[in-house]
């Protein structure tokens, strides 16, 4: 019995450091750190097998061998390398362990640790270093800082909620600072609509609070919006309203798909030239999705709807509106399917299912 609990610790702390592990390897965007989680994942995983008597090849594993072939298939029709699948398959066995371990207080460090490396990271680039925005990651642009802060902030508070039935306030006010400095259209609206949800849950139990504090923090984006408004009109594209190039390359995707690529997964580098002049970055995690793994995406698209609508009959409301705020970051961005935060968004879809 020792050796079972022993082992079930060990697994625990191995996931802990692989949350860790996670963060440093998009810090880095170093493909040692990408091989080296993938492969952690599947010592992980087989460490697994003789912990519980349970059924391995279930409906998860079923959902996690389509993806994986789906993304192989992709690899004959584009030109995407095999370590877009490493990475995919590192993320999916994390999700599938996260929903293995009973006791998910002895992750709650690990998991303040990997955001805090993320917060600290970017916080120090811009308040220390004074680095631009768009030079914190290199190759990538402010988006993706933004991108990091949302979805760290997001899990830690799913994580909070599950474990410990916690709403903290923290995290959402300092998402909303650090989006602020960061410019990012979509993690302004993103951070601002998380710190009212979190504050809602918090104090949903008293009116009083609720009202006196949402009043202040109302005052507080309008003063914030007289002083600096004019900025982040012109930081943020936000004067440009719903003007922005994703609409077309939105329509250029979806005006090539045909019967053949719907399955196999379109190469966005042969699309149109304006790809190009975006790196062939569609700017939407779920194009991406398909244009990475074919018609494994829109299986997993539809277990994703099917996800939103159990949450909401279980009255599951909170962790609905957290994947609702990854959602809505996702569809503006491609950090996702395939990159560095896969299983966060895996992990908060499908974790009513450990509980089934």
């Amino acid at each position: 019995m020792s050796t079972m609990l022993d082992k079930n610790n060990i697994i625990s702390q191995l996931v802990g450091f692989l949350f860790i592990l996670m963060a440093l390897t998009d810090i880095s965007h170093s493909r040692g750190f990408i091989l080296a989680s993938a492969i952690l994942s599947i010592v992980i995983f087989i460490l697994c097998f003789p912990v519980k008597d349970r059924n391995y090849f279930s409906e998860s594993m079923l959902l996690i061998l389509l993806l994986l072939i789906t993304s192989i298939v992709n690899l004959f029709f584009t030109q995407n390398n095999l370590g877009g699948s490493i990475a995919l398959l590192g993320n999916l066995l994390l999700t599938f362990i996260y929903f293995q371990i009973d006791d998910s207080k002895k992750l709650t460090p690990w998991v303040i640790g990997a955001y805090a490396v993320t917060i600290l990271f970017i916080g120090y680039n811009l308040f220390v270093l004074n680095v631009h925005a768009n030079d914190i990651y290199e190759g990538l642009s402010r988006n993706h800082a933004g991108f990091a802060v949302i979805f760290w902030t997001i899990f830690l508070l799913f994580h909070l909620k599950v474990a410990h039935n916690r709403f903290p306030l923290l995290p959402p006010i300092i998402g909303m600072i650090l989006a602020f400095f960061l410019f990012g259209r979509t993690s302004l609206i993103v951070s601002a609509l998380l710190f009212a949800i979190v504050f809602y849950y918090k104090f949903k139990n008293n009116l009083k609070i609720r009202i006196i504090s949402m009043s202040l923090f109302i005052g507080s984006c309008l003063f914030l919006w007289f002083e600096f408004g004019t900025l982040l009109t012109n930081e943020t594209n936000l004067g440009a309203g719903l003007d922005t190039p994703r609409w077309e390359l939105w329509r250029i995707y979806f005006e090539n798909i045909n019967f053949a690529n719907l399955f196999t997964g379109i190469d966005v580098l042969e699309l149109d030239p304006l790809f190009n002049q975006f790196n062939g970055n569609p700017h939407n995690s779920f194009i991406k999705f398909h244009s990475r793994v074919g018609i494994g995406s829109i299986v997993f698209i539809m277990l994703f709807v099917n996800s939103t609508f159990h949450y909401l009959k279980v009255k599951e409301n909170y962790i609905f509106w957290l994947l609702m705020l990854l959602t809505l970051r996702a569809l503006f961005d491609s950090d996702i399917f395939i990159g560095n935060f896969d299983f966060i968004f895996f992990i908060v879809t499908f974790y009513w299912i450990k509980h089934e």
